[in-house]
């Protein structure tokens, strides 16, 4: 963990640093707070900024810098990330939640705010985001509302 601050290269050479000490047989996984840049600049962009104009790409720069050099070594086959809210600002709609790279690696966007909702009858439900593997393959994408016995109540699929 890092406390204060670092460079912009410092950081993508820890996030490569990470990477390398995966093992290459099991799929590589990337998780961070904000995704990265590159996605898209538009305010419904998985990463767009939608709170004031004009809309732009809110990704992480160093966070996209070191996918480019890791996808150079091996494949990343998932990168979940929050902070941009699925709701957008000034009630335009909903935020791109999935995307697929030209790499072939997917995004995935949990920040499903309200995270707790209730049906008509008082019933409590929490989402959460949901990533299945089969062998080395992505196969299933998904965010899914549980009842509080784990059942699915609703299912949003990507993959």
């Amino acid at each position: 963990m890092v406390y204060g601050p670092i460079t912009e290269k410092d950081s993508v050479e820890k996030i490569i640093k990470s990477s390398e000490r995966a093992i290459n047989n099991l799929p590589l996984l990337i998780m961070s707070h904000v995704g990265p840049s590159g996605l898209g600049s538009e305010q419904e962009s998985i990463c767009g900024r939608d709170w004031k104009l004009p809309p732009l790409d809110w990704g992480d720069r160093d966070l996209s810098f070191a996918i480019s050099e890791i996808q150079k070594k091996r494949i990343v086959d998932i990168v979940i990330f929050g902070h941009m809210h699925n709701h957008l600002k000034r009630n335009l709609g909903f935020r791109e939640m999935f995307k697929i790279d030209n790499c072939g690696t997917a995004y995935l966007n949990a920040a499903v705010v309200p995270r707790y909702k209730t049906n008509e009858h008082g019933e409590l439900f929490i989402n959460f985001s949901w990533v299945e593997f089969e062998k080395d393959q992505l196969k299933h994408v998904s965010h899914r509302w549980y009842s509080q016995y784990g059942e699915i109540f609703e299912e949003e699929r990507f993959l």
